[in-house]
C-alpha cells in the first residue's frame, strides 16, 4: 500500500469515526428534534474537519503532518484517560451514558494511535520528504 492510499483510508477511517460519535450522539441524548439537529451539525462538521485535514496530508502538507502526530499523541492519552474517567462513574446514576462515553473513548484513543502510527510510518514519512 502506497503512502498516500495510506492518509487516504485514515481519512476514510475517520469519516467512519465522525459517523459513529454522531450516532453515538444521539444514543445518549435521545431522539428530540434538537439532539437530532445538533448531532447532526457536529457530523458535519466533523466530516469537513476530516476532508480538510485529508485534503492537506495528500497535498503532502508535511506541517500538517508534524501537527497531526502531536495531536494524535495527545488524542490517545486522553481517549484513555476519558474512557478510564467515564467507566469510573458507571455507577453514578447514568450508566448508558457513561458506557456510551467510555466506548468513544476507547474508539478515539483506537482512532489516534492508528493515526499515529500512519502518520509516522517509513513509507508516510517519505512521501513528505
Amino acid at each position: 500500500m502506497s503512502a498516500k492510499e495510506k492518509l487516504q483510508a485514515l481519512t476514510t477511517a475517520w469519516y467512519g469515526f465522525a459517523l459513529f460519535v454522531g450516532i453515538a450522539d444521539i444514543v445518549m441524548n435521545g431522539l428530540g428534534v434538537l439532539s437530532i439537529g445538533l448531532a447532526t451539525v457536529a457530523t458535519v462538521f466533523g466530516v469537513f474537519v476530516t476532508w480538510v485535514l485529508g485534503r492537506l496530508l495528500v497535498g503532502k502538507s508535511s506541517v500538517m503532518r508534524v501537527v497531526l502526530v502531536v495531536l494524535s499523541a495527545i488524542g490517545v492519552v486522553a481517549g484513555v484517560v476519558g474512557a478510564g474517567a467515564s467507566l469510573l462513574n458507571v455507577f453514578s446514576g447514568q450508566a448508558l451514558r457513561e458506557i456510551v462515553m467510555a466506548v468513544i473513548g476507547i474508539a478515539s484513543a483506537s482512532m489516534n494511535v492508528r493515526s499515529f502510527r500512519v502518520l509516522t510510518d517509513r513509507s508516510v514519512k517519505a512521501y513528505f520528504a
